[in-house]
This record gives structure tokens, C-alpha cells and sequence, in this order.
């Protein structure tokens, strides 16, 4: 049986590197603004449950998520960086899921078959840290299994996953996935 995983999309930045008067995740891909594609990929994947983290007032980026099929929460602190998107996120998940799995608003090339290799392999080794590989390098997406729960709680500031997979070393496990997939959208040139 598959493990009953939280999908949470990090969607509050600010995006300066991008530029523009655009919220970053709101720039289209192909037609479609970068955060709705990501949405689209976890809902047709085995995650359970799709949260969205915005920050506050973000009104139409809300809606076009909701439309697309995602809960959709608030950054309570979004100024202070990473770890209050992460808090957030691990509140609106289902507290009896296996596992919580980060995706990037910015990575709008990842399919529905990318995530669920990250959730088999939670499947596989259910008290693990899975994160996605790309030629040898961890990257994002991140699935953390339910026993990290109050360890991401605790984050604060700019920390991120990546302190629990230097904390757990032994506990990480990386799914390599096709760099061109992984790819991620920071710079007006990586559209």
C-alpha cells in the first residue's frame, strides 16, 4: 500500500531574483502561471492532500490554486523566510499522513510520475528523509516522513529542509529524477 502523503507547494517568496512586478510563481509556463502546474502535477499524483503556502494577501494567486485543487494557507510570518512556509505547511497536513513532501513553486516541469517516486521509495523505507536527485546532486522536491513532524515545527529563519538532512544524514535516502525536470525557474533567463 502507498504511503498517505501531504503535498505542500512553498509558493510565499518573493521571487527578487525574477524581477518584475509579477509574483514569481504567477509567471506563465507554456500558458499556465508556474504554481498552477506544479498544483496539477500533485493532484494527479498519489499525494492525498495539496496545500499551498502564499503569503498573506496573495487574493488571486489563492483562487487560481483553489480552481486548480489545492488548499490553500498562509506563511504566518512570511518576512522571516523559509521555515514559516515550512510551519504552515506541516499544520494544514493531516496529522495521521506518512509523510509531508516539499515542492517548489518554481519547479513547473516536474510530472505526476516524479513525485510518486519519491513517495514509493517513503513506501519503501517509511522513517525516511526522500529527497529528489538530479545527476548525483539533492535538490527538491523533499518528503519527510511523520516522525520529522516536530523537528520541521521547530525550524526558524532562512532554515529549510536541508539542516534535517544534515542533521539525519543516515536517514536520507535520494530518488535520482531527470535534471531537465528538476529544473528550477529563479532568473528572467531561466524562462
Amino acid at each position: 500500500m502507498s504511503p498517505r502523503v501531504a503535498a505542500v507547494v512553498l509558493a510565499a517568496g518573493r521571487g527578487r531574483r525574477m524581477g518584475g512586478s509579477t509574483p514569481k510563481h504567477l509567471i506563465p509556463v507554456g500558458g499556465t502561471p508556474m504554481v498552477v502546474r506544479v498544483v496539477r502535477a500533485l493532484r494527479e499524483s498519489r499525494a492525498e492532500q495539496v496545500v499551498a503556502v502564499l503569503r498573506p494577501g496573495e487574493t488571486a494567486c489563492r483562487a487560481a490554486l483553489e480552481a486548480a485543487g489545492a488548499s490553500v494557507v498562509y506563511a504566518e510570518s512570511a518576512n522571516e523566510g523559509r521555515a514559516a512556509s515550512i510551519r504552515a505547511g506541516v499544520r494544514a497536513a493531516g496529522p495521521e499522513l506518512d509523510g509531508v513532501l516539499f515542492a517548489l513553486a518554481d519547479q513547473p516541469f516536474l510530472g505526476p510520475g516524479d513525485f510518486d517516486a519519491l513517495i514509493e521509495r517513503l513506501g519503501e523505507r517509511p522513517d525516511a528523509i526522500v529527497h529528489a536527485c538530479y545527476a548525483g546532486e539533492r535538490g527538491s522536491p523533499v518528503l519527510f516522513a511523520a516522525r520529522f513532524r516536530g523537528d520541521l515545527l521547530r525550524l526558524r529563519g532562512s532554515q529549510g529542509g536541508r539542516e534535517l538532512i544534515l542533521r539525519y544524514p543516515g536517514d536520507a535516502i535520494g530518488v535520482e529524477l531527470e535534471p531537465e525536470a528538476g529544473r528550477d525557474l529563479d532568473r528572467p533567463e531561466d524562462l
